[in-house]
């Protein structure tokens, strides 16, 4: 069986081609995926009233308006 030179360069650019394009649509397919929702903390500041929400897990967290350190009414 006689191969010519061009096949030796179309078949592993045509792969190479599959490979990469297989590769953007996982990526793009996982990258629509929905995260799940992050659960707020709500603080109330003892000192100004102001009430606000916090994602990150803290025991405490510093008001966005005075800057009085809080602890969170619920999770």
């Amino acid at each position: 069986m006689i191969v010519s030179p061009t096949v030796f360069f179309f078949v592993p650019v045509f792969f190479a081609l599959v490979a990469v394009f297989a590769g953007w649509l996982y990526y793009s397919l996982r990258l629509r995926a929905p995260l799940p929702p992050r659960r707020s903390r709500i603080y109330r500041c003892a000192s100004c009233g102001h009430v606000y929400a916090d994602q990150r897990e803290r025991p405490l967290c510093r008001c966005t308006k005075c800057g009085a350190m809080n602890e969170a009414l619920r999770r």
